[in-house]
Order: structure tokens, then sequence, then C-alpha cells
């Protein structure tokens, strides 16, 4: 192999393995609606919450919240600041 080929051989390698992840990483970003709570709201108006949550509030407590644990596990984990309360139930509002 000439030193011309071996350079575009390792070239085309490099470019091939950084290129590669950086594709990947890109397509596997969600679509955002666990990035902060007006995307969240934008599907579930009220929160999302773990199926037995009750709203910690001094005033109307919110009981129409989404519940379903799964989702809310996955917005906890994907953002762990959207339920600020820690009562089980993430952006809640009336």
């Amino acid at each position: 192999m000439t030193p011309t080929a071996r350079a575009l051989a390792l070239a085309l390698a490099l470019s091939v393995t950084f290129a590669g992840p950086a594709v990947v990483s890109a397509q596997a970003h969600t679509t955002g609606i666990h990035d902060n709570c007006t995307n969240l709201n934008k599907k579930w108006p009220h929160g999302v919450g773990r199926s037995n949550a009750r709203d910690h509030t001094s005033g109307t407590p919110v009981r129409n919240f989404y519940k379903n644990t799964a989702a809310y596990n996955e917005a906890d984990r994907h953002n762990g600041t959207l339920d600020r309360d820690n009562d089980g139930i993430a952006c809640e509002k009336a």
C-alpha cells in the first residue's frame, strides 16, 4: 500500500468513526416534551403524575393531572426539575 493510499484509508476511517456517532446522537434526541413544563403541558395540560400521587398545596389541590407512573418516571428521568415540590406530579397546574 502506497503512503498516499494509506493516508486516504486512515482519513476515511477517522471520518466514519467521528461522523457516525454524531449523527446517531442527534437522531436519538427526544421530541423535547420533557425539556420543560411548557412543552410537557402541551401534551398533558394539568401535568403528569404517579397513579397514587396527591398534590401538596395549601390551596385547592390539582386532581385532574394525567395519572401514569411510567410517563412520570420518564419525565423525571429526563429532567428531574419538573416536579419541584416532590409530590409525585410534574408540571401540575389547575
